[in-house]
């Protein structure tokens, strides 16, 4: 039994508080809900930050930057911090940790640091409002974990992140800022024993699930739930325990998906918020209106991808700017990395893009210099098989900008990067890019140009049309 806060010592305040987050979060958020018959409009969407520095030092400078940029830039209100740091791993030592998307693994130990460094840098860099700092992972390791290894992957990651509460409250008491678990948790990455084993171990500590549904009852010509899901257990990773649904809501038939989970569910069913990223055919803001209007008790939360446009707009965020350029003009909030990832083809990826924009993924290929990284993923359209996807992330680690853009083959199935650059990461990213070569499942080839961003179809004969 909680006594009154006025007998509980200072010091444990802290800890009171953050063991009512859940509660507080929903107060909050339920304040903020329009009156009936008031207009509707979504949250301003805060950025939210794939991990992809390639040793402990740049992992935490990437961190901090992105933590600095985040605080100047959010809205009012509590908002959440989201860092996904990959797929989540065990390392023979017996550690656990996180798979950069097999760029480099790092233990929960160095997540801690780059993750105590954001927090330290955004209570620095503070202006309004206030953070939950996620350290998120996914569920993308068949073949990698028993259930009982994926569960224990959960308990490490919650205990980082009550690590990094003490850290906060205990030995700094920012009062700005506290900490959540989270999971990039889809069917179409892994079986849902596996996965529910590693939500069930982290959710002891508020756990904010941003996966989707991917294949369940609503997605036009899905046979069913990828890799034997169904509704109860998306409802399980997403609800049960201490877990938040703050779904992908990319297309239409999503919002419908996650309406049908929330109705499946035994029990009262809310959700945190949405998913979004500026990728055709809904913005993270129409995403959001679109669970609002197919589903009940949605709160006020949503993190887009896609972050490079997100700015406050303030007289002093745009001097501050001015005063920090890039040698092209452009903003320079970041600082560059210390090592480079040599550009290379990657045979069974994670992929940078969801299953809901790019299923089956067939391989990617990688590269990074110290200002920029870039990735493009290879598959097929879900929705549209026969469709063939090229997906493309860029990340600018000077403006601390990411963003996405899918380009889309008719006709050719799913495609397979057969020809790209490789070594040199400063070459394969200069001023005139590269070329990457595909093919697909229906026997079409082509061409991917770097610098334009385009695709030229080889013509039947093999030359270009």
């Amino acid at each position: 039994m909680i006594r009154g806060a006025h007998s509980v010592p200072r010091r444990r305040r802290a800890a009171v508080i953050v063991a009512l987050l859940p509660a507080i979060i929903g107060v909050l958020w339920a304040s903020n809900v329009p009156q009936a018959g008031a207009r509707v409009r979504p949250p301003k969407p805060v950025p939210a930050w794939y991990m992809t520095g390639t040793s402990a030092t740049d992992l935490i400078r990437q961190a901090k930057h992105s933590a600095c940029t985040f605080a100047k830039r959010q809205p009012k209100g509590s908002r959440l911090m989201l860092f996904d740091f990959g797929a989540a791993r065990k390392y023979p030592d017996g550690t656990f940790g996180a798979s950069l998307r097999e760029i480099r693994r790092f233990r929960n130990g160095a997540i801690l640091e780059a993750l105590k460094k954001a927090a330290r840098k955004y209570n620095r860099c503070h202006r309004r409002g206030s953070a939950i700092i996620a350290y998120g992972n996914t569920n993308s390791m068949p073949g990698y974990m028993s259930k009982a290894d994926a569960h224990q992957a959960g308990v490490q990651q919650a205990s980082t992140v009550k690590h990094l509460r003490k850290f906060q409250h205990g030995k700094h008491h920012y009062k700005n800022q506290s900490a959540a678990a989270a999971g990039d948790i889809e069917p179409g990455w892994g079986y849902p024993g596996v996965s529910k084993a590693l939500v069930s171990g982290a959710n002891r500590t508020t756990y904010f699930d941003f996966g989707n549904a991917g294949g369940c009852p609503g997605q036009p010509g899905a046979p069913g739930c990828y890799n034997g899901w169904d509704l109860g257990d998306l409802g399980e990773v997403s609800m049960d325990g201490h877990s938040l649904p703050l779904p992908e809501i990319y297309r239409p038939y999503e919002a419908i998906q996650w309406a049908r989970v929330q109705a499946r569910w035994d029990g009262r069913y809310f959700f945190a918020g949405v998913t979004g990223a500026p990728i055709e055919p809904l913005s993270p803001a129409q995403g959001w209106l679109e669970l609002k209007r197919k589903a009940d008790h949605v709160h006020r939360e949503l993190v887009s991808i896609r972050n490079s446009g997100i700015h406050s707009g303030t007289s002093a965020d745009r001097s501050e700017a001015a005063s920090k350029r890039d040698a092209g003009g452009r903003e320079s909030l970041g600082s560059p990395m210390t090592q480079m990832t040599p550009a290379h083809l990657v045979a069974n990826p994670e992929g940078f893009f969801s299953t809901s924009l790019i299923y089956p993924l067939r391989n990617e290929w990688v590269a990074s210099d110290h200002r920029r990284f870039m990735a493009v993923d290879a598959g097929a359209d879900p929705i549209h098989p026969s469709t063939g996807v090229l997906g493309i992330f860029r990340q600018n680690y000077l403006r601390v900008s990411q963003s996405q853009r899918v380009i889309k083959v008719p006709g050719a199935g799913a495609l397979e990067l057969t020809e790209a650059p490789a070594g040199s990461a400063r070459a394969a990213l200069g001023d005139v890019a590269g070329h990457l070569r595909f093919t697909s499942e229906n026997g079409i080839s082509g061409t991917l140009d770097l610098g334009d961003v385009t695709v030229t179809v080889d013509s039947p004969s093999g030359g270009s049309p």
